[in-house]
This record gives C-alpha cells, structure tokens and sequence, in this order.
C-alpha cells in the first residue's frame, strides 16, 4: 500500500502540474525511479490510475473541508479558511486539468460530478443557511441557486475558451468568483466582519498571493 500511495501521490503532483493528458506512465515511473512494470501492478492502465487518483483526492478533500467547517467560529470564518483552502488547492494547477478529465477520464469525470452535487453543493448550502441564522448573510437567499452557482464557478474558471490560459490565472479566476460572491450575499453586519477580517491580516484574505 505504501508504494501504491507514493505513485498515486506522484500522478497528482504531475497531472496537476502539467495536465492529465500530457503525462504518460513512463513519466511517472521516471519520476518514482521505479519500473512502468511495478506501476502496472498496481494499476491496470492510466484510465484507472486516474480514477483512484481522483477518489483518493476528493476524500481528502471531503475530510479537509469538513475540518474546516467545524472548526470556523461562524459562516464568513468559514469561507475565508475556504478560500485559503482553494489557494493552496490551486497553486500551480493546470488550467487544462478539468478538459483533460472530461474528455479523455469519463470515470473519473463521472467521480468530480459526484463530488461535486453529493457533497460540495451541500457544504455551501450550509455555509448560506449557517450564515443566514447568524445574520451575516442577507435572509431572503435561494440557497439552492446560489449553492450551484457557486459550484458552477469553480468549474467554469478551467474553462480555456472563456478564460484562456495565456491571459487568465486560475487562482486569481477562482478567488476573483469567491470575493464577488461573497460581497453578494452579505449584509451590513456580514460585510463589517468580513472587513475585520481583511483588516486583521497584513494583505487581504481573497488576494491570490
């Protein structure tokens, strides 16, 4: 288990550095310093490396985020240790990742679909309702347009034909959606929080440095 934790490890680092398509398994055993042949025990093509590379990274992302929500003292606390989450996410990711999946991994695309409506939409709906009986977010929210707008955004920012990847960072897309949602749904009392909160750090929370 250990060797088929580090290669799984190993073709994260570089699909998301490079992209999925680009790499090929003699990359990755190049950059293990072990045989195609030992990662071929383990996995019988790169269709499945990528599938358990991407259920082994939605897990850990389930678990971090669930950390994250229950140790934020209230809602905005919550999306700014989000955001920090996203950056540290996002850095150095390739912007041809999420067409790479779709296109060429139909499984594990099927896996992010997953992940994405059974556990990520979720986790906003709370973070919305959370915020609404704190009085920070505005009461009279469609939390379930605005948990799929929210999704759809980080999604749509990989998008190379609206953002191409020459012109756009895909940090600075993903942290530019975030501020612009949450500035949407605050109220008064929510937006002097969040300003306490840009203010207690030395550059502001939803920068992408």
């Amino acid at each position: 288990m250990e060797t088929k934790e580090r290669i799984l490890a190993k073709a994260e680092e570089l699909f998301m550095r490079y992209g999925i398509r680009s790499i090929t398994m003699d990359d990755i055993a190049r950059d293990l310093a072990m045989s195609k042949k030992t990662i071929y025990q383990f996995f019988k093509d790169k269709d499945e490396l990528v599938y358990q590379m991407g259920v082994r990274h939605f897990e850990q992302d389930k678990s971090e985020m669930c950390q994250i929500s229950e140790t934020s003292g209230n809602a905005i606390d919550e999306v700014i240790s989000m955001s920090r989450h996203l950056k540290n996410n996002l850095k150095g990711v390739n912007p041809s990742l999420f067409f790479d999946l779709q296109r060429y991994h139909p499984k594990a695309w099927s896996l992010w679909q997953e992940h994405k409506k059974g556990f990520i939409i979720e986790q906003v709906k709370k973070n919305i309702e959370q915020g609404i009986r704190e009085g920070l977010y505005k009461a009279d929210l469609n939390i379930e347009i605005l948990a799929i707008l929210r999704v759809m955004q980080i999604e749509m920012a990989f998008d190379g034909t609206l953002f191409p990847p020459d012109k756009f960072d895909i940090l600075t897309i993903q942290i530019t959606f975030l501020e612009h949602f949450i500035r949407g749904i605050v109220t008064p009392k929510g937006f002097a929080l969040l300003e306490e909160y840009f203010n207690k750090e030395p550059q502001k929370v939803f920068n992408n440095t």
